[in-house]
């Protein structure tokens, strides 16, 4: 798939993070000129545009808009630190500080936030196959800027790699991580509106293989850990069920090292 970056209709020089953006992902930078952002994919057959923004890169495509935004990481580690409210994926990895933690997929990155948060100081590792989706969550954990500084730093500590996880796991040393994590996308959205809507257009659909997670098993040295809607996966690659609560309908499969 091809994109193409521009900047805002107010802005029409190229700033340094953006020069290193253009750089790093080799997307071609198209001039606003009052452009349309439509106008702009549809001259030069993109399936969207990014659109370099102060606070980050946003990618339009479809008339919706991607772009890093920590909420959903924000509300866990919150109810942690307001009531003491447990998250239930990091009970699931059994995750303690010092931890390290590969998310092997990156998605928006809320999973690698909450993990980096209650690692405290681990090594914390995100993948994202897409390269534009990569680029976009890894430069704008990079230019967030929030009031909290427990978040800031949570987000600060994630390395976002661009990288199929099938490439990555192969390459890893055994007991490289001690957490490693599998988010795969869910054929079917929990909410019929939801603001990862552009993301479930770009995401990798590839179903986990054998292969994948035995590399996984060897490269992790506590747990493998699969969030999922239950199902012949679990059972599948050997999976333990741990149910996340009796009012959601996610469950975490869990695979002790």
């Amino acid at each position: 798939m091809k994109f193409v970056i521009t900047t805002t209709q107010s802005v029409n020089n190229i700033s340094d993070d953006m020069a290193r953006f253009i750089n790093e992902t080799g997307l071609l930078y198209v001039p606003r000129h009052k452009g349309s952002l439509n106008k702009i994919a549809a001259d030069h057959n993109a399936r969207g545009v990014v659109v370099w923004e102060s606070e980050g890169p946003v990618l339009y495509i479809d008339n919706e808009k991607l772009f890093f935004h920590p909420s959903m990481a924000k509300c866990r580690i919150a109810a942690y630190r307001k009531q003491l409210q447990a998250d239930i994926m990091v009970n699931a990895c059994q995750l303690a500080p010092g931890d390290s933690f590969l998310d092997c997929t990156l998605g928006m990155g809320a999973d690698a936030i909450v993990a980096a948060y209650f690692s405290e100081s681990g090594k914390i590792t995100g993948l994202e196959s897409q390269p534009v989706v990569a680029a976009v969550i890894g430069w704008g954990m990079k230019m967030y800027q929030g009031n909290m500084p427990w978040l800031n730093q949570a987000i600060n500590r994630i390395e976002v790699i661009k990288s199929n996880h099938k490439d990555y796991l192969s390459q890893q040393a055994d007991q490289s991580y001690d957490v490693v994590y599998f988010d795969p996308m869910f054929q079917r959205p929990l909410l019929k509106s939801q603001p990862i809507s552009p993301l479930r257009k770009l995401a990798n659909h590839d179903p986990l293989d054998m292969q994948t997670i035995h590399d996984a098993c060897r490269v992790a040295k506590k747990c493998v850990v699969l969030k999922t809607l239950g199902g012949e996966e679990m059972v599948k690659f050997g999976f333990q069920a741990v149910k996340g609560s009796k009012h959601n309908p996610i469950t975490y499969g869990i695979i002790r090292l």
